[in-house]
Order: structure tokens, then sequence, then C-alpha cells
């Protein structure tokens, strides 16, 4: 009976990949309690354009770890990262995946 429980159908297997299972309002911070599939840059409190940005990829295969990148406010950035920290007086929104 419950060898269904993993198995989704097409639609929310799409809205899963496309970070609809939550997300985290990350301000001068790390999360890496779940696997992240995009970033959007809010910029800083400070009133500053960009968001400090620092990611380690879960598959190095297909997407890169970045490594204090700049992100202009309002810019998502899409891949697929175990670990994300966010600058000093920065802030983003970081999505999850199932």
């Amino acid at each position: 009976m419950a060898s269904n429980i993993r198995k989704f159908s097409v639609v929310e297997a799409s809205n899963i990949n496309l970070g609809q299972t939550g997300n985290d309002y990350v301000t001068n911070a790390t999360v890496n309690s779940n696997t992240y599939i995009a970033i959007t840059a809010l910029g800083t409190t400070a009133g500053t354009e960009t968001t400090t940005v620092t990611a380690t990829s879960s598959d190095t295969n297909f997407w890169d770890s970045l490594s204090a990148i700049e992100v202009p406010a309002g810019v998502t950035i899409f891949g697929k990262w175990s670990s994300v920290q966010i600058g000093s007086g920065d802030a983003a929104i970081v999505y999850r995946s199932a």
C-alpha cells in the first residue's frame, strides 16, 4: 500500500523542480539543511543593489559552486546547491527542492 508514497504526477514533479516546495529568507547567514535550486538576490539592508552569494554545488557535473559573486538585486540564479551563504547585510530568497 505504501509503494506509491513517493510517486508524483508530472505537474507535481515539475512544481518540485521549480522550487515550489518552500523557500528561506536569508540575511547574513548560511543555510544548508536542504537542497536549493534558485536564489533571488534582494540587495542589502543599506540599499545597495547587489547581494554577495557563496554556494556549494550539490552536483559539480552540472552546476558550479559560487564563490562570493555579486548578484544584482532582483536577479534569480538557478542551480543545485547543498549550502548557500548570503553576505553581511545582504538579503536573498533561497528556494528549496524536494
